[in-house]
């Protein structure tokens, strides 16, 4: 199944579409809507930048939802 990933901020309810992540800079790229989303080949793919995001402390304030694309 592919598949987007789906943020929302903890704090604020704010959401959006994870577009593109940078491991250079260390934060992710958001984008307001599915059509500007990163898609991912599956659920595994998916979770594995769920927990690269992680490691470079995105998950802090933002959780992360995997979605059907």
């Amino acid at each position: 199944m592919k598949c987007n990933l789906k943020w929302i901020n903890i704090y604020s309810n704010e959401t959006g579409y994870v577009g593109k992540v940078s491991k250079k800079e260390g934060h992710f790229i958001s984008s307001p809507d599915k059509a500007g989303a990163k898609t991912y080949v599956s659920e595994k793919a998916a979770n594995n930048e769920i927990e690269l995001l992680a490691s470079m402390g995105e998950a802090e304030n933002n959780r992360f939802e995997i979605e059907e694309a």
